[in-house]
């Protein structure tokens, strides 16, 4: 049983990634390495979570002064681990491990380049990239975004990169029951062919081939769980001419709430057809694919080289166009009971192989 005699402090963007697969498992591995975990995000209450006394949480502002403010509480130099997210953390990460001279791992979850560079200012990169560059590791979501990390940074050949999924490494197992309770929630027929969307819902991620296929395909269903999705989309979606065939999730799931209601969808929607760099190195770094395969349930997914594994496992089809998106649905339809237990092999044997969690574990262990 581990003691807990060291100090970890972990740095998220936003509140709600305490408990996304990624974050849970990094935060369940210092846990059994001994450490006591302090978690600091914005606007993050204080209060007890879910992984017991153990992991303690903390607001805190990304920016110098709140730094300097730091730099004089005692806490800080007792700390023997900093880690973060990308990408506003990480220079509060690498800025702390340098004064202080702690050892410190990052998540490189999202990588803001092109298109995708996002707000923060160049000075500010610079100190995100450069805490990247001075980490014992990185951890990327696919093997497709080790070279991405690579340039970004760029990154020193001899840099350390572990890969590890947007995925639960234990996923949630729902009850034989709880297709047929999620299914009268929705009020959708128990042998209804569902198409699912799950976190972001614009035209990037397919939400117009999803409203058009409804519409010429009145045989299909579909349940949608938009995020940042504004009140007037909202409103179009309650209205539309299809609406008795669509179920809009208003609130937002949890992490593990949403994974559990996957068991009610027969096809997942992976769109991204953003060009940006990151969204065109997917993989199993997109938690959507990752919770559909994991539920058993194939995908349609936007053609891009890191999805090759779908056509190897035959867990999904990937398009290019809507015409081929429609042939898809069909397609799942006619093989679906197959189809479902390849997803369950790709889970095993290429998403979370038996190693995974361990290997990361073992890094984080060592540092």
């Amino acid at each position: 049983m581990a003691m807990f005699t060291k100090l970890a402090a972990h740095f998220l963007l936003i509140p709600e990634l305490l408990y996304s697969p990624p974050n849970r498992a990094i935060i369940e591995a210092l846990l059994a390495s001994g450490y006591e975990v302090h978690i600091f995000s914005p606007n993050l209450t204080v209060s007890p979570t879910e992984y017991g006394p153990h992991v303690i949480t903390h607001d805190v502002s990304y920016s110098f002064r709140w730094i300097a403010k730091a730099l004089l509480q005692p806490f800080w130099w007792s700390v023997h681990c900093i880690s973060g997210t990308s990408e506003e953390p990480l220079a509060v990460v690498g800025l702390l491990a340098f004064i202080l001279r702690k050892n410190s791992f990052v998540l490189a979850d999202e990588i803001k380049a092109g298109s995708y560079r996002g707000n923060n200012s160049e000075r500010w990169k610079t100190l995100c990239r450069w805490a990247m560059k001075k980490a014992k590791f990185n951890i990327v979501n696919d093997q497709s975004r080790i070279s991405l990390l690579r340039e970004y940074v760029p990154l020193p050949s001899q840099s350390k990169i572990i890969v590890y999924p947007g995925c639960f490494h234990l996923p949630p197992k729902p009850s034989v029951d709880d297709r047929k309770v999620l299914r009268q929630q929705w009020n959708i027929p128990d042998q209804a062919l569902v198409v699912a969307s799950s976190g972001g819902f614009n035209l990037t991620a397919g939400a117009d081939w999803l409203i058009e296929a409804i519409q010429d395909r009145p045989e299909l269903y579909a349940v949608i769980q938009p995020l940042g999705v504004d009140p007037l989309a909202l409103f179009l979606l309650e209205n539309l001419p299809s609406k008795e065939r669509v179920y809009l999730q208003r609130d937002r799931l949890s992490w593990n709430e949403a994974w559990r209601s996957a068991v009610g969808f027969d096809i997942g929607l992976v769109i991204y057809t953003n060009q940006a760099p990151q969204f065109q190195k997917m993989g199993i770094s997109s938690n959507r694919l990752c919770m559909f395969i994991a539920m058993g349930v194939p995908v349609i997914c936007s053609k891009q080289d890191s999805f090759a594994f779908v056509d190897h496992y035959e867990c999904g089809v990937i398009v290019s166009d809507y015409s081929e998106f429609l042939d898809a649905i069909s397609f799942i339809s006619s093989n679906l009971i197959q189809m479902r237990e390849n997803c369950r092999r790709c889970f095993d044997d290429y998403i979370m192989p038996a190693d995974r969690f361990p290997t990361l574990s073992g890094v984080i262990e060592s540092i």
